[in-house]
């Protein structure tokens, strides 16, 4: 009998076969019913169970992701098999499973529960605005509801994203309207510290996901008037295949250009100089990958940082 004992330690269920019989099995496999001298057929069903057998009686490679009824357990698992040259290797992704689809519940929960008392405040603010007209109060009151709607959305979309759920609807997008958004709800922080930006536009229209290139340019501009010094001037710059965003600030030190787009991360300078969670280019960064462009960030240390979103 071959020595098994080095799977032993393995975190996934590792099987030898004989065609059908199972010749040996680490504890995972055991855990999971593979039983030595047992056939296969002996210890999970599944949908397409005829396909898997068919494809090992002939020793073809595969890989399947499906749920799998584990005799043994009396259970269905969410699993990961593969097969390669005489060795089933199974991954149990049940877990990981079950802790997207509550995200997923979630997230949703949340959107919906929100989005019903702002639809009873849009409602009665079109009623004051019919009685009152376009005073000041209530076009401030519309533009908090579409903020607040805005945050809901892309609460939704973000965990749809990082659960590879979301495909991107791309369309005809006006930069400069996007632009004009963000600039717009930033305005009080932008007031505060006096900044003045120099908008130079070459190319107004991009084919592209209006959500995700709205997400993209908030938390690059955010980001820009979160560490920029006061009085100074953000540069903001489309052109055919890219968008520049510049600004005069603490830059970023060498060492850690890298590191700002983790999760979570946050230089010193950036934790004394302002509030923030470490999120805004980790997100950005997702994005780009879903949208196949390339993000790059130039910064001198005290001097300034240049983001740049290249597509394609």
């Amino acid at each position: 009998m071959e020595d098994f004992s080095f799977f032993e330690n393995f975190d996934d269920a590792i099987i030898k076969l004989d065609f059908l019989k199972i010749l040996n099995s680490n504890e995972v496999a055991r855990s999971l019913g593979f039983f030595e001298g047992n056939d296969i057929l002996s210890v999970f069903t599944f949908e397409k169970v005829d396909v898997v057998v068919e494809k090992i009686i002939k020793k073809e490679n595969f890989m399947i992701e499906d749920k799998f009824y584990f005799f043994y357990l009396s259970d269905e698992r969410y699993v990961r098999l593969k097969y390669f040259n005489g060795f089933i290797y199974i991954k149990d992704l049940t877990d990981e499973m079950r802790i997207n689809e509550a995200k997923v519940n979630f997230t949703t929960s949340v959107s919906h529960e929100l989005f019903t008392p702002l639809s009873v405040i849009k409602g009665n603010l079109y009623l004051l605005r019919d009685t009152f007209g376009d005073i000041e109060p209530l076009e401030q009151m519309e533009h908090a509801i579409k903020r607040m709607e805005r945050i809901i959305k892309q609460l939704k979309i973000i965990a749809m994203l990082e659960l590879g759920m979301y495909t991107p609807q791309k369309n005809v997008v006006d930069v400069e309207k996007i632009l004009k958004e963000i600039l717009e709800e930033f305005s009080e922080r932008i007031n505060k510290k006096r900044l003045s930006f120099e908008i130079s536009v070459f190319q107004k229209e991009f084919f592209n996901d209006s959500f995700m290139l709205y997400t993209i340019l908030k938390n690059i501009i955010s980001n820009s008037i979160k560490y920029s010094y006061e009085d100074s001037k953000i540069y903001i710059t489309v052109e055919k295949d890219k968008i520049r965003v510049k600004d005069r600030g603490i830059g970023i030190k060498k060492e850690e250009v890298e590191k700002v787009t983790e999760r979570f991360y946050r230089s010193k300078d950036a934790i004394k100089m302002a509030y923030g969670s470490g999120l805004g280019l980790s997100i950005v960064k997702h994005i780009c990958k879903i949208l196949n462009c390339e993000l790059k960030i130039n910064s001198d240390y005290l001097i300034g940082t240049e983001v740049i979103i290249c597509f394609e």
